[in-house]
């Protein structure tokens, strides 16, 4: 059940990117691609019209918030951000553009694959 879904991992780090993708993949999971900015997300986003998003906030060329709200346009593909900074304000901002979950950096298995269940049984 779980091959079915198109998912996109979208981060700068590439270490990270490795590690969400290696989660996912051992749980079934479809990763269809990978990217290390905003920019590249809407792209990929556009090719692959994936189910779900997992995309960083800090990154070079184009910020995940920025990226979000332009995949929005065209997608209601659920989306995970990824950031190392738990600010309320960060939040907020997220909220407004239509994030499904947020997780703080570094992400556990035991916190990534909840949140991944979670946002996509609501896409049912």
């Amino acid at each position: 059940m779980r091959q079915h879904y198109r998912v996109i991992i979208i981060d700068d780090d590439p270490i990270t990117r490795m590690d969400l993708v290696e989660m996912l993949q051992e749980q079934g999971y479809n990763v269809v691609a990978e990217g290390k900015n905003g920019k590249e997300a809407v792209r990929l986003t556009q090719m692959w019209n994936p189910h779900l998003i997992i995309m960083d906030v800090k990154m070079p060329i184009m910020d995940g918030l920025t990226a979000t709200g332009i995949i929005r346009e065209h997608s209601d593909a659920a989306i995970i951000l990824l950031t190392a900074y738990s600010q309320k304000d960060m939040v907020t901002q997220a909220k407004a553009k239509g994030i499904c979950a947020y997780l703080v950096k570094p992400v556990m298995e035991e916190e990534l694959l909840p949140a991944v269940e979670f946002v996509l049984t609501g896409k049912q």
